[in-house]
């Protein structure tokens, strides 16, 4: 996947001057596998002193991922209450959008379906997000965004990617449209267990 300057999937910025200003400028950064399982695994990147809008934030995320799953989970903390937080998919010509805006329920997605691999592959590529944490949804010269509210200085979204040639791979834009319908789906309607 040819991504360029652009977010890629899921990847972290700050909505300013009508673009996605990824992260960048630090003063340092660490990282740290924090669980390495057979069944879920999960990396915790602390970036401090990201400058951005001339501020700085120390910023912590981290990405959970879950075997047999496409989803990857990201949960992120920063300081400084910013304005916002984006993120976002790399825009291709040859891809098509579409979100899930005409669907009810707390989380939707945004999403792109197309030749967009650089083997000329169908790909389909998600951000899954909580509708109340939406400022507005636009693009830059490089990626559709969704501009984020982070409450109380927390945010979490997921996103993924299902190639068209992967073991049970999805092929197809309905095949695709109906896999995320149906994560979505499990978002909004958690299981719950409960013992007696």
């Amino acid at each position: 996947l040819k991504v360029g300057s652009s977010l890629g999937i899921g990847s972290i910025a700050m909505w300013s001057q009508n673009k996605a200003e990824r992260v960048s400028n630090t003063d340092s950064v660490d990282c740290m596998i924090v669980v390495n399982g057979s069944i879920q695994s999960k990396i915790r990147t602390n970036y401090y002193g990201w400058e951005v809008e001339d501020q700085k934030h120390n910023l912590s995320s981290e990405l959970t991922i879950n075997a047999g799953s496409r989803l990857t989970r990201h949960d992120l903390k920063i300081t400084d209450n910013p304005s916002n937080l984006c993120t976002g998919i790399v825009k291709h010509d040859s891809a098509e959008t579409f979100t899930s805006t005409d669907i009810t329920g707390e989380w939707q997605y945004l999403a792109t379906y197309g030749r967009q691999s650089l083997a000329n592959d169908n790909l389909g590529m998600a951000i899954l997000y909580c509708k109340q944490d939406v400022l507005k949804m636009t693009e830059d010269d490089q990626s559709l965004v969704i501009v984020l509210n982070p409450q109380d200085g927390q945010l979490t979204y997921y996103f993924l990617a299902a190639w068209e040639k992967e073991p049970d791979g999805i092929s197809g834009k309905a095949k695709f449209k109906s896999y995320l319908l149906e994560s979505i789906t499990r978002l909004n309607f958690p299981i719950n267990v409960q013992y007696k």
